[in-house]
């Protein structure tokens, strides 16, 4: 009986290992999503780079996350929206984003960095948890973010639900 369940162990982690294969955590050290102050003061001064895509998820008015990706990269998405925004909208969606923060729940940014390594754009969002997937050469897929447990954010958002 030890066998099987040894044997199913090691066949369960390898189908694990392989699912996860391409995959990188938001909120890892070296690859995901890593807050920079200049990146939020790029942001926060209404600056939009021409060689990057901008895609926002939820609402045009108030995003609850806007990503910019270089146009170097595809990102490959069913969630994420493209918006063409002149400079004066991009700062009305940042403004309007900063308008619902609480105490030390705020607004901030990164770096997008792709499984193997390369940067692939900018992230904005008082969520900074999520995945970011390779699926392919030049190819992305950024998944929603995720306020990190315990957090202000997190927090704020549970009581706005009730």
């Amino acid at each position: 009986m030890s066998a099987k369940v040894s044997l199913f162990y090691v066949i369960f982690m390898f189908f694990v290992l392989v699912a996860l294969d391409g995959c990188v955590s938001v909120s890892s050290s070296t690859f995901g999503l890593q807050k920079r102050m200049e990146v939020e003061q790029l942001f926060e001064s209404g600056t939009l780079l021409p060689d990057h895509t901008y895609y926002i998820d939820g609402s045009e008015v108030e995003p609850d996350a806007i990503i910019a990706i270089s146009k170097k990269f595809h990102l490959q998405t069913k969630i994420w929206t493209r918006r063409e925004w002149t400079a004066e909208e991009f700062k009305k969606a940042v403004f309007w984003m900063q308008t619902g923060e609480y105490g030390f729940c705020n607004t901030e940014g990164g770096v997008l960095i792709a499984p193997d390594g390369q940067q692939i754009g900018f992230w904005y969002s008082k969520r900074d948890i999520g995945t970011i997937r390779q699926p392919a050469p030049g190819t992305v897929e950024v998944f929603p973010f995720k306020f990190r447990p315990g957090s202000p954010c997190s927090r704020q958002d549970m009581i706005d639900d009730l």
